[in-house]
């Protein structure tokens, strides 16, 4: 397992999210998996950056506030501009095809939830998949409370297991226990207990053996197709978590750290990709999968030579 670690896991996660909206027979359950998985992981890393580099003092939160908005909104901003143009460029197709939220806003209100990353209901977005951004984003200022003690980490947690609780476990709740801001971050939360938790959970690290789990969990999708949309995101925070935990202490090679730098611009860009070339198959087939995210891959790459890179290295920026 040397040389696979969080930057990989990372990019798999990306690679689920897309091929679930790329590939019509994909089956269920793994992106919504992933995009919770990317909470817990967000919140392990800021919870180790909070505590061990920046600290919780004036200086240190500013660091992390201008570290984080640098690290996360240019590149949203070069992909609300790529939506547009593509919007504009098909406005005669229907562009939901792919993603339902893939339109330009209906509002005034719905294109300032755009422009700064507003975790509430929104008509149109540009980026469409950005409304798991906009929560990861506005989590990040809960991290220094989370990232304190282990106190405000279980306050957080318990807060938003009950708000996930108040909703119920129902296949018709899963829409606002997934995506509402509230319920959604839970993830941020577990993702934080782990990290103080670290020095007791490390004696279960198991690469190998807890990606399995993840995966093997993922297919529980074919024994009931109702599994992922009651408890199965729940049970996905753990399986995320335990991969979290098992990679941290890998060394890992540069290969992983672009692939991990690469998992954002995947995540962000691969709709929008996708609706480029989907004219010239007009269905969800696995060609049309194979050719989109290969598109995306290259477009992803370019972007962090040649734009989050030289950001990164401007400023000074990492994590």
């Amino acid at each position: 397992m040397k040389g696979l670690g969080l930057g990989t896991f990372r990019f798999f996660l990306a690679f689920l999210v897309a091929i679930s909206h790329l590939w019509e027979n994909m089956l269920h359950g793994p992106a919504a998996y992933s995009v919770w998985g990317f909470f817990v992981l967000s919140g392990f890393l800021m919870t180790l950056v909070l505590s061990k580099k920046y600290g919780i003092d004036r200086s240190g939160l500013k660091k992390y506030a201008f570290n984080r908005f640098l690290r996360i909104y240019p590149s949203y901003i070069v992909g609300c501009i790529f939506g547009i143009i593509v919007l504009v460029l098909f406005q005669g197709d229907d562009t939901t095809v792919l993603n339902p939220s893939f339109r330009f806003p209906q509002t005034l209100t719905d294109y300032i939830h755009n422009f700064f990353m507003i975790p509430l209901p929104t008509q149109g977005l540009l980026v469409p998949v950005a409304g798991a951004l906009f929560t990861e984003m506005w989590a990040y200022m809960l991290m220094p409370f989370s990232a304190k003690s282990r106190s405000a980490a279980w306050l957080g947690f318990l807060i938003t297991a009950f708000t996930n609780i108040h909703y119920g476990f129902s296949v018709e709740t899963f829409g606002e226990r997934y995506s509402f801001f509230t319920p959604a971050i839970v993830g941020f939360f577990v993702g934080s207990l782990c990290f103080h938790y670290f020095e007791v959970l490390k004696r279960f690290a198991m690469p190998k053996i807890s990606l399995m789990v993840w995966c093997l969990h993922a297919v529980l999708w074919w024994v009931d197709i109702s599994y992922p949309w009651t408890y199965g995101i729940y049970v996905s925070l753990f399986c995320s978590a335990w991969v979290v935990i098992s990679l941290f202490p890998i060394k890992t090679k540069d290969s992983d750290k672009l692939l991990g730098d690469m998992s954002y611009l995947v995540y962000l860009l691969h709709t929008t990709v996708g609706m480029c070339v989907y004219q010239y198959f007009e269905q969800r087939s696995f060609s049309f999968f194979c050719v989109a995210f290969t598109g995306t891959i290259i477009l992803s790459y370019l972007m962090v030579v040649c734009f989050e890179r030289p950001l990164q290295h401007r400023f000074k920026i990492k994590l």
